[in-house]
């Protein structure tokens, strides 16, 4: 009686283990694992070139009932009808007006699904590869349905993404872990896969290590101009530098983030403000 806690505690132990892409069956069902497993994996694509197509298509559909009411219209011969549509009893403007109800509906419906399939990242082309890549290597999906990877300008990516300093990073952090991954062959059991030459590691713990990295950038970033400007006696030198710093502070964060224009200005205003205070209380004569 004393060996079944210890099985059931085997088989627990089991199904707490982290389960890998090879547990799943080939196919479809290994593949899905393997998306699931980062969310840079989650691609899709917009179809972008159907898309402008059904949205001309049913522009052009409003536009041609547009000018059909208009001319019901111009051939009215009755003004009491175009005055009110209580005495309007025309049934042909009635089934214009209905059609073109429903087309724009169906119109403004496809705009909205377009703004929100739009509004989506592009897919990382380091994703892409990697898809293909696994793709190509283990040969367990049809080529006809993996087509889509094919098209790389016009993918997107469902998850949220980081900032592109983030993404950087990130990316960065993922090349470090693939490089030492040899010093963890033993612990390979709490990695996502099993195959030696997939290697993912879990977009909490890099996210974790890239914040990391970012803080004595973002440190050196704010306080280099701050301390050049203490070793400096010279007015116009400080000045000089605090002009190159804030400039330098707007670059980085523009291109490095997705902030909007006015968030540019404030976050250079705020920042310019604090270093034109430092310059001055430095500067003012100490008794």
């Amino acid at each position: 009686m004393a060996r079944f806690p210890k099985e059931a505690d085997k088989r627990n132990d089991h199904s707490r283990r982290l389960m890998q892409i090879e547990d799943h069956p080939a196919g479809y069902p290994r593949f899905s694992a393997l998306v699931a497993s980062h969310d840079s994996f989650h691609l899709c694509r917009r179809f972008s070139n159907l898309r402008s197509r059904l949205l001309l298509i049913k522009q052009d559909r409003i536009s041609s009932l547009e000018k059909q009411l208009q001319k019901v219209d111009h051939e009215e011969t009755i003004p009491l009808r175009l005055g009110s549509t209580r005495e309007d009893d025309n049934s042909e403007r009635k089934s214009i007006l209905s059609e073109i109800d429903n087309a724009l509906a169906d119109y403004d419906c496809l705009i909205i699904r377009n703004h929100q399939i739009f509004s989506f990242e592009a897919a990382r082309p380091r994703a892409v590869s990697n898809l293909q890549n696994w793709i190509k290597g283990t040969g367990c999906l049809a080529r006809h349905e993996t087509n889509y990877l094919n098209y790389s300008d016009d993918l997107f990516c469902v998850a949220s993404m980081d900032d592109t300093v983030m993404i950087w990073l990130e990316t960065l952090v993922e090349c470090m872990f693939t490089r030492v991954r040899q010093y963890f062959q033993k612990s390979r059991h709490l990695n996502i896969s099993r195959d030696p030459n997939v290697h993912i590691t879990p977009k909490p713990s890099i996210t974790r290590v890239a914040r990391v990295l970012m803080t004595p950038f973002i440190a050196t970033l704010l306080l280099a101009p701050v301390i050049v400007c203490n070793c400096l006696s010279s007015l116009i030198a400080r000045l000089f530098t605090i002009v190159i710093a804030a400039t330098m502070f707007i670059a980085i964060l523009s291109g490095s983030t997705k902030a909007k224009t006015v968030e540019l200005v404030v976050a250079g205003a705020t920042y310019t403000t604090v270093l034109i205070v430092f310059i001055s209380s430095a500067s003012m004569p100490r008794d």
